[in-house]
């Protein structure tokens, strides 16, 4: 009776296959309803044409001795680029700072002119 109770009981690892194999169907399901869609069709689309008209290849898997001077080149100015607009983003974030900083002081400066201190009443 023991036996047979174990051996309709599957061990952890038969289990955990399963449990894999599980996920495995899930995920391939999903990546199938995904490839139907037509709104991930075309935001697919998109991104590929918009690296057409940035002049750069959509992401894949780098060619072996990919790395020529004229690759070389480009990945510099990526990469000065990236840190200009980065910059750029500091400047925003430091300039709209200001600003939430400056109307403060402007809403604390019409609250002092306009109410009267416990001092002079």
């Amino acid at each position: 009776m023991a036996e047979e109770t174990a051996k309709t009981e599957s061990t952890l690892v038969e289990r955990w296959l399963a449990e894999q194999q599980q996920w495995q169907r899930t995920l391939l399901t999903y990546l199938d309803s995904v490839v139907k869609n037509d709104d991930f069709l075309v935001h697919l689309g998109n991104a590929m044409r918009g690296s057409l008209l940035a002049g750069k290849p959509y992401p894949s898997a780098p060619a072996a001795g990919a790395a020529t001077p004229e690759n070389a080149a480009d990945d510099r100015l990526d990469r000065v680029l990236f840190a200009l607009h980065e910059l750029q983003g500091q400047v925003q974030d430091l300039r709209l700072t200001l600003e939430e900083l400056s109307n403060r002081d402007k809403k604390r400066g019409k609250k002092s002119k306009s109410g009267k201190h416990k001092d002079t009443e």
